[in-house]
């Protein structure tokens, strides 16, 4: 009986090994659509004004395919995995992007792999040549590089080109989590002069049995080898153990039906509430609180602060570091703003509701104190992390009463400073 209970689970987990690898293949077709349709996108512009000068190309970018930011932080968008344009007539290029020049220094645009890429971009004009991912040594950006050649009347005007950054691709496609159900790896095949690029458990591509899926994914003149497995799958008496497990835990559950619904009714309503990580006001709870407030007699700040590239210490670390370092983040904010003050934390970034201040200068205050702790190094188990982030404020004195005028200005002057950003070069993280 154990045999058949083992053989009869492991062909379940094939099944959806077979069924995630099929999704996990759109995903990946539907995100290069995606690439595919801005590079027309910007290809139909310069050929319908052929005349087109840099500036009004660049104006063009920013106003029709660059994501916006406002009230970003609380509409967060998983496709963004767009970070930046290449704009290149004559192929004399420059890039259009809310993101700092640094973070696309990877790519050199002068040696003999990215001409291959050129030139092969140049006589496919029909299709968007994919170069990368690309990892940056100085920055630890990986980047993918996606061409298009443009022709105006029969004549090379040179190309475009649409960036994705890398990690924002894997949380489009749910890979970068250690928490989900599936193990994976990626294998792209670079020009013959380089070594293939290879991201997650390369061991995958070593095996083959009924719960490791592997695919060839082709697609810009590109070729990905996709690879996953169940998480934990091994042997079949582990396998038959976690059956009878199950088996208990449902016997169990029988038993105590009700208790576990009051709990797990009780449990997610204080999710709600409660920030489990940082034990900051809950996202739901916040956003109510704050439109709440500004609708009263007395003047409130907002202040939100963005964590530059967490994501990256997630991946060159663990998640308990993350957790740990936004805890210690959250410490620190608390140091600054007032006891009565709220703290709601949603991802990498943190909004603080300044109760009753008395003018802007309490607002500009906070903002300037919260810098100069995120300047100061986090130590982590041991680890050391120089962290940086950028902040922008409003409040009810300077924008009025309107939630969504008051969002807007932050998220402006978060842009304005992101794009203002010189200390955001690993040679400042030196000093």
């Amino acid at each position: 009986m154990d045999v058949s209970v083992n053989s009869t689970f492991e062909e379940q987990n094939s099944e959806l090994a077979t069924q995630r690898m099929d999704n996990l293949q759109k995903d990946l077709l539907s995100s290069f659509n995606q690439v595919i349709e801005h590079a027309e996108i910007l290809q139909k512009y310069i050929e319908d004004n052929p005349k087109v000068t840099n500036a009004e190309l660049k104006n063009f970018i920013e106003l029709n395919l660059l994501p916006k930011d406002l009230s970003a932080f609380f509409n967060s968008n998983s496709k963004d995995f767009i970070n930046g344009y290449m704009i290149a007539p004559d192929d004399s290029f420059f890039i259009v992007s809310n993101e700092p020049q640094e973070n696309f220094s990877q790519l050199n645009f002068n040696d003999k792999t990215t001409e291959y890429y050129l030139d092969l971009a140049r006589r496919n004009p029909r299709d968007v040549i994919v170069q990368g991912p690309i990892v940056s040594p100085r920055t630890h950006e990986i980047n993918i590089f996606n061409r298009k050649a443009v022709y105006v009347d029969g004549k090379y005007w040179g190309y475009v080109g649409v960036i994705v950054d890398f990690y924002k691709l894997l949380d489009y496609m749910k890979l970068n989590s250690e928490k989900g159900r599936f193990v994976y790896s990626i294998k792209a095949y670079l020009n013959k002069d380089e070594r293939d690029f290879i991201w997650g458990d390369s061991t995958l591509f070593k095996h083959r049995n009924l719960v490791y899926r592997q695919k060839s994914v082709f697609f810009g003149k590109q070729h990905w080898d996709l690879a996953l497995k169940v998480r934990n799958s091994g042997k079949a008496a582990v396998l038959g153990n976690k059956i009878y497990f199950v088996l208990f835990l449902l016997y169990l559950l029988t038993l105590s039906l009700v208790f576990y619904l009051f709990r797990f009714y009780s449990e997610l309503k204080k999710s709600k509430e409660i920030d489990p990580i940082t034990s900051t006001t809950g996202h739901d709870k916040f956003l109510h609180l704050v439109k709440d407030r500004i609708k009263g007699s007395a003047d409130h700040g907002l202040v939100v602060l963005e964590l530059i590239h967490f994501n990256q210490i997630n991946s060159c670390y663990d998640f308990m570091i993350g957790d740990k370092l936004l805890r210690e983040v959250t410490r620190r904010i608390k140091s600054v703003v007032s006891y009565n003050d709220f703290i709601c934390r949603v991802g990498s970034q943190f909004i603080i509701l300044m109760q009753n201040i008395r003018s802007n200068v309490d607002v500009d205050r906070v903002q300037a104190e919260l810098y100069d702790e995120m300047e100061k190094n986090f130590t982590i188990d041991d680890v050391s992390i120089n962290l940086r982030a950028v902040i922008g404020s409003s409040s009810t004195i300077s924008k009025g009463r309107n939630y969504n005028e008051i969002m807007t200005e932050i998220s402006e002057s978060i842009l304005e400073t992101k794009k203002s950003m010189r200390f955001f070069s690993r040679e400042s993280d030196k000093s």
